[in-house]
């Protein structure tokens, strides 16, 4: 089985992308981890287009976390299954705050996260909060839509249905 896990940062998809993977084997591609060693220009979009392609030809099954509207297209062309969390902007926030702080102490709390990715709380992250906080899902409900074999959508809103799925998950 293929699975993206979609959804506004710190909404938890890193953590499930984990736990998926405990309990399938299959292995995971971390977007985050690709994309913050590249210089984010046009060229590294190519490459970070590239390698999920890579990935996903390297594994008959495979779950890949994030988003990246820009490369989802050849990402749903490819998965059985959709997991799109969802919370409220202020929990996203709340989370993402807590989860830099925690960063910054302890490297090793991120394995989802680049090797030398370094945050700075400068005009850059109050920018990543301000898109957080008008993040609406527009450009994933177009992706969705644009499919001619769409996979299988399944949309987890808060965190006692992201615990309902995980002790009712089922590998088909």
């Amino acid at each position: 089985m293929k699975i993206m896990l979609i959804g506004n940062a710190g909404t938890g998809k890193s953590t499930l992308a984990r736990w998926l993977a405990a309990q399938t084997g299959y292995p995971v591609m971390y977007l985050d981890q690709i994309w913050h060693t590249t210089d984010y220009s046009a060229t590294a979009k190519r490459w970070f287009i590239q390698q999920q392609k890579k990935f996903m030809t390297a594994h008959s099954d495979w779950i890949i976390d994030g988003n990246y509207s820009g490369s989802m297209a050849v990402r749903l062309a490819e998965a059985d299954l959709v997991i799109w969390l969802q919370v409220s902007r202020v929990r996203s926030i709340i989370r993402v705050i807590r989860r830099s702080l925690r960063y910054r102490r302890d490297k090793n709390s991120r394995p989802d996260m680049a090797a030398g990715f370094t945050e700075h709380f400068d005009k850059d992250y109050w920018d990543f909060l301000l898109f957080i906080w008008h993040y609406d899902g527009d450009k994933l409900r177009k992706a969705l839509a644009a499919q001619k074999s769409a996979p299988s959508v399944v949309v987890l809103r808060g965190t006692r249905a992201k615990k309902k799925f995980m002790s009712d998950f089922e590998l088909h």
